[in-house]
């Protein structure tokens, strides 16, 4: 009943049947309360079926994802419509059943009265279809207006999260240059400034929604180097973009969060290396690790993902792929072109 909203179809076609037969009791020279229950009948049938094939067909891919998705569902209605009535008519024929009197029988004889009954049809269905298209486009608004204001709510979190954890910018960065000038040593110098991009990408980019996937690489290199770092030869990351998806846009800290929850889950050390794949595929993203968790924190290991997806679905309307089998892990992101 939910998919096709019966719950007003029902009323509607019973409406429209009641002011059918309203408008043709002008017509009607009987007292037969029989042929208005059968008229009434027959016109609620005829509208409930058109009600559902124009949900089901509003609903459907085919439409959907048409650049021409109106003129396609109103051309097929009206097609439907006109066809609908001609089966009835033929089928009223074959069952001795007449819905019509004694005066219109008479005015539409032979190809006249199917080509009068499938032009009803078309006019009769395409009220009937604009009314389904009305109440389809007030639930998309709905809808839309629901995951707008959900992204209002996520970004008003993240700036509420973004201000606990807050340290002044030029305090930081004046403190990284110290320390970068304090020392001799180049892998000191280096460290200290991978850490500064990384905090520097992070006041930059939080608050946007899409970022160049360059950018978003070149973090994520600046974060793995501080982790190589500490991790040493126990993480090995390769990475093989396509250099036509560079300008491709996604979420910002999607991949290094990807890549932080890798290290996070996964044993790492240097008899049983963490290896981290990172690779553009079909115009997506994807993000692969070998699998080798570490039991004590498996139960954290969905709220990152959870909160990627989310992040997805409000801003891209799409999706992330989660695949894993006994030895890899494998997240695959779409991008914005």
């Amino acid at each position: 009943m939910k998919r096709f909203n019966l719950r007003t179809g029902i009323p509607f076609a019973l409406l429209i049947s009641v002011i059918a037969v309203v408008i043709r009791l002008v017509g009607i020279a009987s007292a037969d309360l029989r042929l208005y229950l059968m008229l009434t009948g027959y016109f609620f049938v005829f509208s409930l079926i058109c009600w559902i094939v124009n949900v089901a067909l509003i609903e459907s891919r085919w439409i959907q994802q048409s650049n021409y998705r109106k003129q396609k569902f109103y051309a097929v209605t009206l097609l439907f419509g006109g066809c609908l009535s001609i089966f009835c008519i033929l089928l009223n024929s074959w069952l001795k059943v007449s819905f019509m009197t004694a005066a219109e029988i008479v005015a539409l004889q032979g190809r006249n009265k199917l080509v009068v009954f499938f032009f009803r049809g078309m006019l009769f269905n395409l009220f009937n279809a604009f009314v389904v298209s009305h109440i389809r486009q007030m639930k998309d608004h709905e809808q839309s207006m629901i995951e707008l204001e959900q992204l209002k709510q996520a970004n008003l979190q993240a700036n509420l999260s973004g201000l606990k954890a807050q340290l002044s910018p030029h305090f930081l960065f004046n403190t990284f240059n110290t320390l970068s000038s304090l020392t001799g040593e180049q892998e000191v110098k280096s460290y200290v400034d991978q850490l500064a991009n990384v905090y520097r990408y992070l006041l930059d980019h939080h608050r946007h929604d899409l970022v160049e996937l360059k950018r978003e690489l070149d973090f994520t290199k600046s974060y793995l180097y501080i982790m190589q770092t500490r991790l040493e030869s126990a993480l090995e990351v390769s990475m093989l973009i396509e250099a036509g998806c560079m300008s491709h846009g996604v979420p910002p800290l999607t991949v290094q969060l990807l890549v932080e929850n890798a290290i996070r889950h996964n044993i790492a050390s240097v008899s049983k290396p963490l290896r981290i794949s990172i690779r553009t595929q079909d115009g997506s993203l994807v993000v692969a690790n070998n699998l080798q968790p570490r039991t004590s924190i498996q139960a954290t290991l969905g709220i990152g993902l959870t909160n990627i997806n989310e992040r997805y679905r409000l801003l891209l309307g799409k999706e992330i792929q989660i695949a894993m089998d006994d030895q890899f892990f494998t997240v695959k992101l779409p991008m914005e072109a």
